[in-house]
């Protein structure tokens, strides 16, 4: 039991400090991902609060017949990063990653800073703008290439929420981590 309930720490998911201090580890973690990407830890871990919910085991919903019969789910997304199988198979191949597992944080962080780290590359989007990087995130280059999100309020409104997210944790970050 004790194992169980130490693995269910409580903290504020909208404060980057409360994070780290109840999972030490993942500032470490962080650190090294955001070495490697180039991506800003506050960034990372605004995609993982709304991707996620910081939920290891985290699924999409699953369809419902009637109103209450349970279905398939509506899309394979998986884990922290809540990546699709297809995409994760992808990251896994280009970065010589076999092993990984979305319900790990070190690789699920990995794969959140590489597909930004694509989408700044190949679309020229600065690893500054969460809003923009989210999008993409979401809806693949082609998605958002096309522009297929502006028919998405909704979608529009959590971009809005990872930027501000985004900002709102990196002035935590200055106030419990100044360097």
């Amino acid at each position: 039991m004790l194992l169980v309930t130490g693995c269910s720490t409580k903290f504020d998911k909208d404060n980057i400090c409360s994070i780290y201090d109840a999972n030490p580890g993942w500032e470490d973690t962080m650190g090294l991902v955001e070495e490697k990407w180039g991506v800003s830890a506050e960034l990372l871990m605004a995609v993982a609060r709304y991707e996620s919910s910081f939920e290891a085991e985290a699924r999409s919903p699953r369809r419902r017949y009637f109103g209450f019969i349970p279905g398939k789910r509506i899309s394979t997304a998986y884990g922290y990063s809540q990546a699709l199988d297809s995409t994760w198979q992808e990251y896994i191949e280009r970065t010589n990653s076999d092993g990984a597992d979305r319900n790990s944080f070190e690789d699920a962080l990995n794969f959140i800073g590489w597909y930004m780290r694509r989408a700044n590359r190949s679309l020229n989007i600065p690893l500054s703008d969460g809003y923009k990087l989210y999008l993409v995130y979401h809806e693949g280059h082609r998605g958002f290439l096309s522009g297929r999100y502006k028919s998405s309020p909704k979608l529009m409104l959590v971009a809005h929420k990872v930027e501000s997210m985004r900002r709102i944790y990196r002035k935590q970050l200055n106030r419990c981590r100044p360097n």
